[in-house]
């Protein structure tokens, strides 16, 4: 097999990506941590201390306006933390396309404040860009457009690297970009989705998943969660359920639903270096056979006219 095929195979992408993020997983990870931990922080934050203190403070306060003024400043200081660790979650889809191109020509990954600057030097056309993405995908994900939407997002999943790489595309061009990259590549860009989601995702949140339950730790948060969760009305959902002859909802499966969300958020957040490196590496790859194919039809151009010419002159 020639070094062109080699390099432009899937194997080769998930390959070196996978050992360009385990040579710097230390790296990674400490770039990812609050991002990722921020998030849940925040929302905890956010979410607990004022329904800790909601009886307090109700008691305490008797005009409700006031109580409910009081309950929103608490949730404030978690806010602006998961707004913060938010933003810099977005950020990292830009700056680790970045980081990936450091590692490629230095071998090491570094200075994570530079790579950062590749979106907020930017802000205005990656939050254009984010905006855009967000309504394509909940348009997307509706029942009539399911099917197609994944179809099209495919083609569209380089947006990300385009933008990193060549800025002085629109949000327009930006699209069109990508597009015409995974034209032709559309199941092989498939292959690669396929085995990040199921490698980054699936895999690690189900070895979590077995960690924890071999530590008996599974038990211990869903029973801390059940004294929250126990709290909700669930009456008259059972009863709508109990007529339809479903299963009805309790505690517990709430608990148990909240830890394995939580689970995968976590994972797919602190894997996301993951899926960035080998999709930067593949679109890499994609330009370079892009350029190569346009080179070679301008020569065939090329030869082509000067036969012409040369016919005419005979």
């Amino acid at each position: 097999m020639s070094k062109d095929k080699v390099n432009n195979s899937i194997f080769y992408v998930l390959f070196e990506g996978l050992k360009i993020y385990f040579s710097n997983i230390d790296k990674f990870l400490l770039y990812m941590l609050f991002p990722v931990f921020g998030q849940v922080i925040g929302l905890v934050l956010s979410l607990v201390i004022p329904f800790a203190l909601v009886q307090t403070i109700t008691d305490k306060v008797e005009n409700p306006a006031m109580a409910l003024v009081y309950l929103i400043l608490l949730a404030v200081p978690g806010l602006l933390i998961f707004t913060k660790a938010f933003w810099n979650y977005l950020v990292a889809y830009v700056a680790l396309n970045s980081m990936t191109e450091g590692a490629l020509t230095s071998g090491k990954v570094y200075d994570f404040q530079s790579h950062n600057e590749v979106a907020t030097r930017r802000s205005f056309s990656f939050i254009l860009l984010l905006l855009v993405v967000g309504a394509l995908s909940s348009v997307g994900s509706t029942i009539f457009f399911i099917i197609p939407g994944f179809v099209i997002w495919i083609y569209l999943i380089l947006v990300f690297q385009v933008f990193t790489f060549e800025p002085e595309l629109n949000i327009t061009e930006i699209f069109k970009r990508s597009f015409c990259l995974i034209k032709g590549n559309w199941f092989r860009t498939f292959l690669i989705m396929a085995f990040l989601t199921f490698f980054s995702i699936y895999i690690i949140s189900q070895g979590f998943a077995v960690v924890l339950d071999f530590l008996n730790l599974t038990t211990l948060i869903c029973n801390k969660l059940d004294e929250y969760t126990s709290l909700i009305p669930l009456d008259y959902v059972n009863e709508f359920l109990t007529y339809f002859n479903l299963q009805n909802i309790t505690p517990t499966m709430i608990s148990k639903v909240i830890l394995s969300s939580s689970l995968t958020f976590l994972v797919m957040g602190l894997t996301l270096p993951i899926r960035s490196v080998c999709w930067t590496l593949w679109y890499v790859n994609l330009s370079q056979m892009k350029l190569s194919d346009n080179k070679k039809d301008k020569t065939k151009v090329s030869k082509s006219s000067r036969r012409k010419n040369i016919n005419r002159e005979e």
